[in-house]
């Protein structure tokens, strides 16, 4: 019940961009501007500001490379074998997706703001500092995967391009500029830093609107026999994976809750569209997207009551 209650605000606010798109007081349009003001100004904010703040020393955190990496790369095969013998025999193109999309989480927009209302600050503080130390991996990881399974191979082009598409990502840059700003000991005036929290502390409201008018549920039912297995991995098997990496490499609980909390989210709302640029089901990715963000609403909580928060 309480797990419930922790993301019942997020499921408000979700509710409510949905509405507002419903009700024409935003257009498609709208969430896009927004979309952009979250990817390329709020969420680097808020990323640069609490690893900065952390104190940028990585190598305490070992383990916490080491479970992540782990799940990144032993999750997509795990999701692949499963596509492959049970659920997609034949196609190829949802075989690709399902392993790309094992891992990809709604960590941004969903699981900070879960982290904030399950565990305060230092959830929050934690948190990104495990997407720090594991989001230069995160697409580059996905895009090999996918592409591996969708050509039959991976090319220096396709490498060259994931690691270069990663290096341009602004969540990416800002966290590496927030661990080696702190690792070198610059110091950062007061008031930018001041300036650096208005733009952060916006995040999480915004976010969770514009996750709500990404939302199209009119056809859940039909989704949710095509795709229940694909959310599964998502929602159940990701996080339990975590779970396990994180108990043969002990990290410090705060990051092992914020970890687990992280990597129950849904799948990430942008997974479509890196679908679409390579040419698997952009359809079915969507379709993805909509049923694992319902039934995160069961599963979100069951994780929390796990966790004993």
């Amino acid at each position: 019940m309480k797990g419930l209650l922790i993301i019942a605000p997020l499921i408000f606010v979700i509710i409510l961009g949905m509405a507002a798109r419903a009700a024409g007081f935003f257009k498609l349009e709208d969430r896009d501007r927004l979309t952009r003001l979250l990817y390329w100004i709020a969420l680097p904010a808020l990323l640069f500001r609490t690893t900065y703040l952390a104190g940028g020393d990585m190598s305490g955190q070992k383990n916490v490379m080491l479970s992540g990496y782990t799940v990144m790369a032993g999750l997509p095969l795990i999701a692949l074998l499963i596509s492959k013998y049970l659920t997609h025999r034949g196609n190829l193109r949802r075989q690709a997706l399902s392993a790309m999309a094992s891992y990809r989480c709604n960590s941004m927009y969903l699981g900070l703001p879960a982290c904030a209302l399950a565990l305060g600050d230092a959830g929050v503080n934690a948190a990104s500092v495990y997407l720090a130390v594991i989001m230069p991996g995160y697409n580059l990881i996905s895009i090999v995967w996918g592409e591996a399974v969708r050509s039959g191979g991976i090319s220096r082009g396709t490498l060259r391009a994931a690691v270069s598409s990663s290096l341009k990502n602004p969540l990416v840059v800002s966290s590496l500029l927030g661990v080696a700003a702190a690792a070198l000991k610059i110091p950062m005036p007061g008031t930018l830093m001041s300036s650096i929290k208005l733009l952060a502390d916006m995040a999480t409201g915004v976010a969770l609107i514009a996750l709500g008018m990404s939302l199209e549920l009119p056809n859940l039912v039909p989704a949710l026999k095509r795709v229940w297995h694909d959310a599964m991995i998502k929602l159940v098997l990701h996080p339990a994976a975590v779970w396990g990496f994180m108990l043969l490499w002990p990290v410090p609980e705060i990051f092992f809750r914020a970890a687990v909390i992280l990597s129950s989210m849904p799948t990430a709302v942008n997974t479509f569209i890196i679908a679409g640029g390579m040419d698997l089901d952009e359809q079915y990715a969507c379709e993805v997207v909509a049923v694992s963000t319902v039934l995160a609403v069961v599963t979100i909580p069951m994780w929390i009551w796990l966790l004993g928060i």
